[in-house]
């Protein structure tokens, strides 16, 4: 049927009405420059941003409701420059639970001996294999750092398998992780180490899989030459759960997906859910994957808390190298 000229200005023209809230907007950068409005600005911009703003403010209430914040982060969050800001939260107790993989343990440990190094995503792989450099995306790890490390995890294994030899009782994961904080005291750059700080301001740290990475690597080559070494790994589970159940107000900042994200939010069922959760990812919900799933599919296995008045959570899809600075810079009360 033809359409008039007056019936097209009705569909195009349609009356509408004051659906939403407050007004979108950008920082004024005509006025000078305040950290405090800036950061303010983000949650009034749309679209991630108004996310990260939102991000924010939980990470303020938070710390207002005196909540105890659990922090999960993948091992890439070790390898680039985020594992300072992690060390700096960690220094100054402004988290209180820390769980992470075997690599995010690791590369925390080299960088106190030796640095890592701007490379290049598009680097010849088989040039880099030939000079004995290995690569994490745009970030360059000479061979060194691991030939040095094998050096350092050493005394740790001979110093636990002793200990079990004597006392017949078998060490755990978490006991590893403490030996490996008190090795780096009194080395060189280790307060770098958020590992150094967890360990010295005894907030509990754990890695898992342990048994992944080049911590995996020695573990093996170590029981090669002791084969009755045993490590135990369910007393991280035990940790976690007791610190859970402990039914305080709890808040979760989760970067990335994998296993730390679950370890913290599966430990949550046993109280029907965590009161507030910030994911920093790009993990895409229709794959079905632990990192890409949102805030409302927790809330259906109960590790999200479904109370409308308590539950509080947010997804910032974005890279964490850019979104986790910026949510410490706006969020945490800083020096």
């Amino acid at each position: 049927m033809a359409k008039t000229l007056k019936d097209m200005k009705k569909a195009v023209l349609k009356k509408s009405k004051e659906i939403g809230h407050g007004q979108i907007k950008g920082y004024d950068f005509d006025n000078p420059f305040d950290a405090k409005s800036f950061f303010n600005s983000f949650k009034d911009v749309g679209f991630q941003s108004t996310n990260l703003g939102q991000a924010i403010n939980l990470v303020k209430e938070m710390q207002k409701e005196k909540a105890e914040i659990f922090l999960g982060f993948t091992s890439n969050m070790g390898t680039c420059g985020i594992r300072d800001n992690i060390t700096y939260l960690v220094k100054n107790k402004l988290v209180h639970f820390i769980v992470t993989t075997t690599g995010g343990i690791e590369e925390d440990i080299i960088k106190t001996y030796k640095p890592f190094l701007h490379g290049d995503f598009e680097a010849d792989g088989a040039m880099l294999r030939k000079n004995g450099v290995n690569r994490t995306g745009n970030i360059f790890i000479p061979n060194d750092r691991y030939i040095w490390f094998e050096q350092f995890i050493k005394p740790v294994f001979n110093r636990l398998y002793a200990r079990q030899k004597e006392t017949g009782k078998i060490c755990d994961s978490v006991e590893i992780i403490i030996e490996i904080g008190k090795e780096l005291v009194g080395k060189k750059n280790c307060e770098e180490s958020f590992v150094y700080w967890a360990v010295k301001n005894n907030i509990p740290l754990l890695c898992v899989p342990l048994a992944d990475g080049a911590i995996g690597d020695h573990l093996y080559m170590f029981k090669k030459d002791h084969p009755d070494f045993r490590v135990d790994l369910t007393k991280e589970l035990e940790i976690i759960t007791d610190k859970v159940l402990e039914d305080r107000t709890s808040g979760a900042i989760l970067i990335g997906g994998s296993v730390p994200k679950h370890h913290i939010m599966n430990a949550f069922m046993m109280r029907e859910g965590i009161e507030y959760t910030v994911y920093l990812n790009t993990g895409y919900e229709g794959e079905g994957s632990n990192a890409g799933a949102n805030p409302e599919e927790a809330k259906s296995w109960g590790k999200a808390s479904t109370d409308k008045q308590e539950a509080k959570a947010v997804k910032v899809w974005g890279d964490a190298t850019i979104t986790f600075p910026l949510l410490i810079a706006g969020g945490f009360k800083l020096k």
